[in-house]
């Protein structure tokens, strides 16, 4: 009982110290830009855009009873800087953020975590412990279900680009060792798009010889589809959303490093090609069938396959599986019923799900980037590119038509990802503000409550 009193009186001294930040000592006020950037951190390593990034830290700093006034912030991808200045101190800190990957769950568990903390009043010290707690949480999967995960989503990839049952087990074997590829070159810290660029070969590599021993003719939808896995989803529709909130400097960033990416790739598969003497592609496309059963289980396998490598809460794997089954019939029902291109089909289906995600994340009570990027990179056309880099590669061999025919597949590659990603940031470019002034509002309304019962 003494104990228990004794932590009670522990709670209400750290909760009376969170006072205005301009009563607070220089070491107090340090202490809470501290919290802050830690937050920030573990946001801007866990792939979220900057638009959340500065929202939940803001309101944390609500809670700490900073004003939105007095605090200032700058997000880079590689640097985050806070200045708090109230008239007599500037105080400023800097906080790097070199380890860039994709972590839903702590995207999550942040974000509830800076509600949680505004409504219940929460002392200083159980923030900064619940925030290290929730950067150094083991991932909700072992490393064998991401790699499952990762092969399920390429084999599963394979079935919506029009491949068979046995195209489809080749490209899962052959994702298979390109995540395992992965891994191992990450833990031996090589060069992030190194590690990219080995996967993508390894990959390739199996998805050609395992055919190749078996008898088989070579598997076009299999090598197509076996490198899905490494597509950055994440970075594309992070650097798209930065740029459109002006963002720029960080929004290039990422478009660089997207690029960067797939070039590793690129080169990965390229060297694949060449060391197997691959030959013309030319006849491979996106064939999405009718079949709507085969089509919508593909779809959900992807989709779950994707959220299992971005670490996405459990709770949600169910949910954000019916997604990719909805974008994929959308997509398809325009393109087999209505005779649209690919382009529209696909930016509708995005449309659907980043709108629809609006009024799912009230219900479930998570953040939209959960909701609405795993369901949308089984959209991302692989054949096209695909096609436009072996052309690339065969430029002295193939004819002049050949090369104006993959240069049209890779535009019209590039025009689906552009359509994806415009299609999922409508939230942003029309309705982003209502959003934040709706959560200010819930904001202003919990500390003046709080003021109140001072």
């Amino acid at each position: 009982m003494w104990q228990e009193h004794r932590k009670v009186d522990c709670m209400l001294m750290n909760t009376a110290q969170i006072k205005k930040a301009s009563a607070d000592d220089n070491r107090t006020l340090n202490h809470k830009m501290k919290i802050l950037l830690d937050i920030g951190q573990a946001l801007m390593e866990s792939g979220a855009d900057c638009t959340r990034i500065i929202r939940d830290m803001r309101r944390a700093a609500a809670h700490l009873r900073i004003p939105s006034d007095q605090l200032q912030s700058h997000v880079t991808y590689t640097t985050l800087m806070l200045n708090i200045t109230d008239g007599e101190r500037s105080l400023t800190q800097f906080r790097k953020c070199m380890k860039h990957g994709v972590n839903l769950a702590v995207i999550e568990a942040i974000s509830k975590l800076t509600w949680r903390i505004l409504r219940d009043n929460t002392p200083i010290n159980a923030i900064e412990n619940a925030v290290t707690r929730i950067r150094h949480r083991p991932r909700s999967y072992p490393t064998w279900a991401a790699a499952l995960g990762a092969a399920i989503a390429s084999g599963a990839s394979c079935s919506l680009f029009g491949g068979s049952l046995s195209e489809a087990l080749i490209a899962t074997i052959a994702a298979l060792a390109g995540f395992i590829a992965h891994r191992l070159s990450i833990s031996n810290e090589f060069n992030p798009y190194a590690c990219s660029m080995i996967a993508a070969f390894v990959s390739t590599i199996f998805a050609w010889f395992i055919p190749l021993i078996l008898g088989f003719p070579t598997m076009w939808y299999a090598l197509v589809s076996c490198t899905i896995f490494l597509i950055p989803g994440f970075p594309i529709v992070n650097s798209t959303s930065d740029v459109i909130n002006r963002f720029i400097s960080s929004g290039m960033t990422r478009a660089i490093d997207t690029i960067l990416i797939i070039g590793g790739m690129t080169f990965g598969i390229a060297f694949a090609i060449l060391f197997t003497g691959i030959e013309n592609i030319s006849d491979v496309q996106i064939r999405p069938t009718d079949a709507y059963l085969g089509q919508a289980l593909a779809a959900a396998l992807a989709a779950g396959g994707f959220s299992i490598i971005f670490n996405t809460p459990k709770k949600l794997l169910a949910l954000v599986a019916l997604e990719g089954i909805l974008t994929m019939l959308i997509r398809n029902v325009l393109m087999n019923e209505f005779g649209l291109s690919q382009a529209i089909g696909s930016f509708a289906a995005a449309a659907v799900v980043g709108i629809s995600a609006l009024k799912v994340i009230h219900i479930v009570h998570t953040p939209n980037t959960l909701l609405i990027i795993p369901p949308i990179i089984p959209l991302v056309p692989g054949v096209l590119l695909y096609r436009l880099l072996f052309a690339i590669l065969h430029i002295h061999t193939i004819s002049a038509e050949e090369l104006l025919q993959a240069l049209r597949f890779g535009v019209d590659g590039m025009t689906i990802i552009l359509a994806i990603v415009i299609g999922v940031s409508i939230p942003n470019i029309f309705i982003q503000s209502r959003i934040e002034m709706q959560q200010q509002r819930e904001i202003n309304a919990i500390i003046v409550r709080r003021e109140a019962e001072r």
